[in-house]
């Protein structure tokens, strides 16, 4: 991207003051209301301003280095929370509030209070009472500062203080979706900030006339890192929008990326399957598309059945299949580790689905087709590894992918044992072991599945997403996006669950038992064995994180403790009770 200036590159805090002082009036932020319509716009000088006032009131509460716990929805007081905190040198916990008072709700945040004790919980005043039960809950935060932070400033942006961050200096604790363990906190220094930032401006191949526009939750890494901190760094607009009321109507993520001239946009793959299955033929007459020309997928397996839906569907309004922007990463490594070329589209390659089974990498032509997540951006490295060993492979062998760079974070919080494991030391190096499994080829990054997810079945590896796949096209009354497949032990032996959602509508239309049944003869059909468990759930009870991506052990735990909502079970071939 061409800049203006030698912009600051040792931390976000610079970076901000800097872009105020030279353009002050040039808008930040725009944050958009439920009807689409510009609610709130922040120049870069009220951004630093916000943040300054809210640092110092900070500093006087409580010492550099300390925690704040961040529990906002997405919106103009998380923003300046969490850069209140960055200024003030106050380590950010970004999470959100919990939706009810129910067990279900409150174990993730409890989790996190007690492993990251925070000295501050930052909040809006209208959630000082419901959030009162933390202090209740967790006897070790009775010294917790609460604040509701969009009352008045006891302090101005003139009181603030600014602390002596370095590359090293701790940013963020962000805590892990908690997919297949237990949340964990990532210590994310501004040194890897500012590094995954400037690999998302290589990726993204960043222009000065680019606009982000986002409605993912700000609290998770994508929305964060990607579309929040990212237009902030590159210096171009970012316009945001709430997470709910994309959830509550799809359609209107684009009409922000229509109504605002949205060059740059993204999101999980069920964003785009939502889209392609909700929105009507009617809707798309009204929207122009034209200038979304880069679209970001990654977060959860990249289906390519969901990116032809989508660019199909909407060719109409304007949106270029070259668009689509297929990418990895995860929290352990800020945020983006692989990502494609911009204007190039989804790279597609077909390969040998029985020597995939065997960890073996074969092209072939009337193959199984699988989508590249691009390539490793400069100063950071891939490293494909045997998961047992931990020894390099050769090519064209499949095995968990490791990753080295500055982007790489410093560790889990207070974790030494999961840090010593995940985050391995070479010689001199240290590399991220991201427990996902794949293999590159010709300079592409094809990520397979997760290491811990494998479903091995009589020495065959089986990926859950090939089954979920399986049951959602050829059982359409289950919801897309909903079904979990994961292992159980049988006599000793690994064998196929599944768990997938039904609506009450279906319910009613069909036998519960009966589309058990169809679920695991599907599978004995496409993958040579039939599905040992089969539970269907109410709809809104699968196991998910907050970023929407499913919890297979999670629901595998669940299940196992008895604690699913089921519909109908089905073991062993036969119709089992409902819990």
């Amino acid at each position: 991207m061409t800049r203006d200036r030698d912009w600051p590159r040792n931390d976000i805090v610079a970076l901000l003051g800097a872009r105020a002082e030279a353009h002050p009036e040039r808008v930040a932020l725009r944050f958009l209301s439920d009807n689409v319509e510009l609610k709130e716009s922040w120049t870069y000088a009220d951004l630093h301003a916000h943040a300054r006032a809210l640092g110092a009131e900070l500093q006087a509460r409580a010492p550099a280095g300390s925690r704040a716990l961040l529990l906002y929805p997405s919106g103009p007081a998380y923003v300046a929370a969490l850069l209140g905190c960055l200024y003030a040198g106050i380590v950010c916990v970004p999470a959100y509030p919990p939706r009810s008072p129910q067990p279900q709700h409150l174990e993730r945040i409890l989790g996190i209070a007690r492993d990251a004790k925070p000295a501050l919980l930052l909040t809006e005043t209208s959630l000082l009472a419901p959030l009162a039960f933390l202090q209740q809950a967790i006897p070790e935060l009775a010294d917790l500062t609460v604040i509701g932070t969009d009352g008045p400033r006891s302090a101005s942006p003139a009181d603030l203080v600014a602390p002596p961050l370095t590359p090293e200096s701790l940013a963020l604790l962000q805590y892990t979706s908690g997919s297949t363990a237990a949340p964990k906190g990532v210590m994310v220094s501004h040194g890897n900030l500012m590094a995954n930032e400037r690999a998302i401006q290589s990726a993204f191949a960043m222009q000065p006339d680019d606009v982000v526009v986002s409605w993912l939750p700000l609290f998770h890494d994508m929305g964060l890192i990607g579309t929040l901190l990212q237009p902030l760094f590159s210096g171009v607009p970012g316009v945001l929008m709430a997470p709910q009321h994309f959830m509550e109507r799809p359609e209107r993520w684009l009409q922000a990326v229509s109504r605002y001239r949205g060059s740059i946009s993204g999101a999980p793959d069920f964003a785009y399957r939502l889209c392609a299955e909700r929105i009507e033929p009617a809707l798309i007459e009204t929207l122009d598309l034209s200038s979304w020309r880069l679209a970001f997928c990654g977060a959860e397996p990249v289906r390519m059945q969901t990116l032809r839906a989508f660019a199909d569907k909407f060719a109409p309004a304007g949106f270029s299949a070259q668009a689509l922007y297929p990418c990895y990463g995860l929290a352990e490594a800020t945020l983006l580790v692989t990502g494609g070329r911009r204007g190039t589209g989804a790279h597609v390659q077909c390969f040998d689905a029985r020597a995939l089974g065997e960890n073996q990498v074969k092209p072939r032509a009337d193959g199984s087709p699988l989508v590249a997540s691009g390539q490793t951006q400069p100063e950071h490295q891939l490293l494909i590894v045997d998961p047992e060993t931990r020894e390099p492979l050769e090519p064209g062998r499949i095995g968990e992918i490791f990753v080295r760079g500055p982007s790489v974070a410093l560790g889990y919080w207070q974790n030494a044992e999961a840090t010593a494991h995940a985050f391995v030391r070479r010689g001199e190096r240290t590399f991220l072991a991201t427990g996902d499994l794949g293999f590159e080829h010709d300079g592409q990054l094809f990520v397979t599945g997760r290491h811990k997810d494998l479903i091995i079945v009589r020495g065959q590896n089986l990926y859950p997403q090939d089954i979920e796949r399986s049951v959602e096209d050829h059982v359409p009354v289950v919801r897309k996006g909903r079904t979990a497949a994961f292992s159980i032990e049988i006599e000793g032996e690994e064998r196929i669950a599944v768990a997938a959602e039904i609506s009450t509508r279906v319910q009613k239309m069909i036998e519960p038992q009966v589309v058990c049944r169809a679920i695991s003869e599907r599978l004995a059909e496409t993958h040579g064995e039939a599905a040992r468990l089969v539970l269907l759930l109410q709809q809104g009870n699968m196991p998910v994180t907050s970023s929407g991506k499913l919890q297979r052990s999670a629901c595998r735990t669940a299940w196992q403790q008895r604690r699913l909502d089921t519909i109908a079970v089905y073991e062993a071939g036969e119709p089992g009770g409902s819990s």
